[in-house]
């Protein structure tokens, strides 16, 4: 299932539709049963990934030669910390793997 998932992101990136293959790619799909499960960080991936998914939902049920396959998208808020968006948001999280960047931005007088 992971093989497929990856083959029909490659063919997003490949078309173009770079937003919707970023979303899929966020997220580990898990398998459970004929329900492949998808956790993302916040409720707009969610709800593109909804709008978007019939054609994922055909690729996969094709390539898995299993028309009971379903997607199932749940949103945990915590993942989210984990993406920096914002380019303060990516000074914080250098910050935290390595405290002194502060030192050296400091030193420089640089600017975020």
């Amino acid at each position: 299932m992971h093989a497929f998932w990856n083959e029909y992101v490659q063919r997003l990136k490949d078309k173009g539709e770079k937003i919707l293959a970023s979303t899929l790619e966020t997220g580990d799909p898990k398998l459970e049963g004929e329900t492949v499960v998808l956790e993302l960080p916040n409720d707009t991936m969610r709800l593109q990934l909804e709008k978007d998914q019939k054609p994922l939902l055909a690729f996969l049920k094709r390539k898995l030669k299993n028309t009971f396959i379903e997607i199932k998208v749940n949103v945990n808020e915590e993942l989210e910390t984990r993406y920096a968006f914002t380019p303060m948001e990516k000074y914080n999280k250098l910050k935290e793997k390595n405290p002194l960047i502060e030192k050296l931005r400091t030193t420089f007088d640089l600017d975020i």
